[in-house]
């Protein structure tokens, strides 16, 4: 299934909402926070199960998110999850707007999803009737996950791959990450699309958009084929330990200093 929108509307115009809502599936939401609110312009993800709705995310905390996710849930009977790919501000700043929230840390995320082994063991989070593969990826951020789905066979990378640049900020922690994630996907793990967080590419094979742009024209689409990620694995172990900027058709390979200066 790839059921998409022809076009994001990246939120530039005045009249725009604050967000973009697609229904991926009947269980799968996909809402986009609009450009003209923050430069990040971050996707979020509701997944839906019978028992339990998982959150993904809370984009910068310029919108009123819950009124969105009240409006998504109305007349479901579900217990809300409110977790995050990482811990970056641009993900984590609606979490004022629920009452419950798991923490950022790495140590928190872990205690939340039973993973006892941080960052090899992988752990499963079933929302009823939908389970989903939980995966240390840190590297772009300390708790950085990655989520499998097993009913859609969408891989969600947060900000460790999308059609952007890939801020690298632990250049060891994130091969490896990198690495094992695609052996995950490797063992027995179809994988029909990856989806991160934002959009930072055009449709120009290589070329991103200006850091800070509020505008995107002709953008990338969100969803990459799960090549992407065997790519990017193959690239990096071709890298070495030496960080460096790696551009691909469809990402930028980005490492910076834990000071966030370009190395």
């Amino acid at each position: 299934m790839t059921n998409f929108p022809p076009q994001w509307d990246d939120g530039t115009n005045a009249d725009s909402a604050e967000h973009q809502i697609h229904w991926y599936d009947d269980r799968t939401v996909i809402i986009r926070q609009a450009l003209r609110t923050n430069f990040e312009g971050p996707f979020i993800y509701l997944l839906l199960g019978t028992e339990r709705a998982l959150l993904l995310d809370t984009g910068t905390g310029h919108t009123n998110l819950r009124e969105v996710v009240d409006e998504l849930l109305a007349g479901r009977d579900l217990e809300l999850v409110v977790a995050h790919t990482h811990g970056h501000g641009d993900h984590v700043g609606g979490d004022d707007q629920f009452e419950k929230v798991v923490g950022k840390s790495a140590e928190e995320v872990a205690a939340f999803f039973g993973i006892t082994a941080w960052p090899e063991q992988v752990v499963e989070f079933d929302l009823g009737d939908r389970v989903l593969d939980v995966v240390p990826i840190p590297g772009h951020h300390p708790s950085h996950l990655a989520f499998y789905d097993r009913t859609t066979r969408l891989l969600l990378t947060g900000d460790s791959l999308y059609p952007g640049r890939l801020y690298v900020f632990d250049w060891p922690a994130y091969r490896a990450s990198i690495a094992r994630l695609a052996a995950f996907v490797a063992d027995g793990k179809p994988v029909d699309l990856v989806l991160g967080t934002h959009i930072e590419m055009s449709r120009q094979p290589g070329v991103d958009y200006e850091f800070g742009s509020d505008r995107h024209p002709g953008e990338h689409p969100l969803q990459l084929p799960p090549e992407a990620l065997t790519q990017l694995a193959d690239a990096l172990a071709t890298a070495g330990d030496i960080p460096q900027r790696i551009v691909r058709d469809d990402f930028i390979v980005f490492p910076l200093s834990p000071e966030g200066v370009p190395l």
